[in-house]
């Protein structure tokens, strides 16, 4: 059986990564648009860009550089633990642990998330496993923020319900999220308005999710 990974190991983790004298948050994006220039990567990296300034230690992964196998579904993993595919996911689940605030953009394909990034998240089965049959996985709570952006459709309750259950795995919980719709047709005044908005996502980090906003 797989050795459990509780918040104690997290904390072994960091410490083996973390610079003497260095307390800094940890910020993870995550970027799961097709380009750089992206509508949803260029307002993470201006949400990233707020922690910055807040002496945030920030850290960037960009889902389409990730060598990712799918999921096949055999289940193997509930009983061992771990999975067949040695691949990125490796990377990014290392990446995860080690950060305090996660922060996911994507742009929306047919009312989801980009299938790279699902992969992703359909991979989580490794952990779901651990953390829900085994008791091998107990990550410590960590924040979450989710961006997306979609050319025409305003319906970005599936892409939502896709992200949390990809926070949830990690014991990560969404505080704040920001959807801009209608991009095909925006102006560019309109595109200026939602970049301040999202640099106030950062401010959310004290407030209840009740607060949480919802553009």
């Amino acid at each position: 059986m797989a050795k459990k990974l509780c918040s104690e190991d997290e904390n072994v983790l960091r410490k083996k990564t973390q610079k003497k004298g260095e307390e800094k948050i940890k910020i993870l994006g995550i970027s799961a648009a097709a380009t750089p220039k992206s509508r949803s990567e260029l307002l993470l990296n201006l949400l990233l860009d707020e922690f910055s300034k807040s002496s945030g230690d920030v850290k960037k992964i960009f889902i389409r550089d990730l060598e990712i196998s799918f999921c096949d579904g055999l289940r193997g993993c509930e009983k061992t633990g771990k999975c067949k595919f040695s691949d990125d996911m490796r990377v990014l689940e290392k990446a995860i642990l080690l950060s305090d605030i996660v922060a996911v953009s994507a742009p929306i394909y047919f009312t989801s998330v980009p299938a790279k990034l699902k992969a992703v998240v359909d991979r989580c089965q490794l952990y779901w496993a651990r953390k829900n049959i085994l008791g091998t996985f107990s990550p410590s709570p960590k924040k979450g923020f989710f961006i997306s952006v979609a050319g025409r459709n305003p319906d970005f309750s599936h892409a939502e319900a896709v992200i949390k259950a990809f926070f949830s795995v990690f014991n990560i919980k969404l505080v704040g999220r920001f959807y801009l719709p209608n991009t095909d047709k925006i102006r560019n005044e309109q595109f200026a308005k939602a970049r301040e908005d999202v640099k106030k996502l950062s401010h959310q980090l004290g407030e209840e999710g009740a607060n949480e906003s919802n553009c």
